[in-house]
């Protein structure tokens, strides 16, 4: 990420806290940006005002894996490595290999992978249900 795009993010955030003081914001990276990148441009935003930053989750979609990770796998490391919470999503649409089969790949990156898929109407809350344990701590 570079010094003028985090500087305009860190800006952001400050101005959305002041004026708008949200319980949560959301902030979605381009595929490009990596976990520890984005931990370093939200905390430097705490010189001047106070949030809480966290968790971290990065989304892997399940039917581009094959392809990210043969053309992207050490972006992909980088993403995965730090986020408090990994999401492998659009299971329903993979047909070669299975969600264990890609959880296998990523686990000497991370220890627990969620599951999102449209046909299971538990798994936005199972996720949910981990943003929250980790807002709680």
């Amino acid at each position: 990420m570079g010094c003028s795009l985090a500087t305009s993010l860190v800006d952001l955030i400050k101005k959305i806290k002041r004026t708008h003081n949200p319980a949560f914001l959301f902030i979605e990276p381009s595929e490009m940006v990596v976990t520890q990148e984005l931990q370093n441009v939200t905390a430097m935003g705490h010189r001047d005002v106070r949030y809480q930053i966290g968790p971290l989750i990065t989304l892997v979609d399940a039917q581009r894996f094959p392809f990210m990770w043969a053309e992207r796998q050490q972006l992909m490391i980088g993403q995965i490595n730090g986020a408090d919470i990994v999401v492998l999503s659009r299971i329903d649409r993979i047909e070669d290999s299975s969600p264990d089969d890609i959880r296998s790949v990523l686990r000497p990156y991370c220890s627990r992978i969620g599951l999102l898929n449209v046909h299971d109407p538990d798994s936005v809350e199972k996720i949910l249900m981990k943003v929250s344990e980790f807002t709680e701590s």
